[in-house]
């Protein structure tokens, strides 16, 4: 055999692995996506914290008055939310996933522009990095560089998931791939929130 064909057949190998692993990474995308949803469904708190990274623990998006703001937390606890103001989500769903550019939230119908679940595979989405430089620039707040770093890196293996129905139910959330598995990182409670 010559060294071409070896060079060609390692060259073959190596894109095989690489469409297997994405297929899989993919395929694995399906199910926690539905696991997650699932689970704030049916208010399972054990099956959520399960899917939370114990060092990047899960960090919740919310609006206090006018500017976005963010917690971290080790755990989703149905009976404390974060933030304390606002219940966990409530919505319905067929649990058929879209995978297609996310609805949009209208504050002046106070609706998603479609219903369904969906994950735009092709965005980076970047409002967690947003808020933090946000936060700095508009309340002075230091967050450390170190900080936003981890949150670019974060955004940068994570799919946004947007769940709507056409009674104003929802859930977004975030999902990052971490050594070949799926977590939930990011709770988004701003999108809908019309407040500010």
């Amino acid at each position: 055999m010559s060294n071409r064909t070896i060079k060609h057949t390692i060259l073959i190998l190596l894109l095989y692995c690489i469409a297997f692993s994405s297929s899989a990474n993919d395929n694995n995308l399906d199910k926690t996506i539905i696991k997650v949803v699932q689970a704030f469904k049916e208010k399972d708190a054990t099956t959520l914290n399960g899917l939370i990274n114990k060092d990047i623990g899960l960090i919740v998006m919310f609006r206090r008055g006018i500017p976005d703001e963010f917690s971290r937390t080790d755990k989703v606890d149905f009976k404390k939310p974060v933030p304390e103001y606002l219940p966990y989500f409530d919505f319905s769903t067929d649990y058929k996933i879209k995978y297609q550019t996310l609805p949009v939230f209208d504050c002046d119908s106070m609706k998603w522009s479609k219903a369904g679940i969906y994950c735009d595979t092709t965005q980076i989405d970047n409002l967690l990095s947003t808020t933090a430089l946000q936060l700095e620039k508009n309340k002075g707040e230091k967050v450390p560089d170190s900080e936003i770093e981890e949150f670019v890196k974060i955004e940068n293996k994570s799919r946004r998931i947007v769940l709507a129905d056409n009674d104003g139910g929802e859930l977004v959330f975030y999902l990052t791939l971490i050594e070949n598995k799926w977590y939930l990182t990011i709770l988004d409670r701003v999108s809908s929130d019309c407040s500010a």
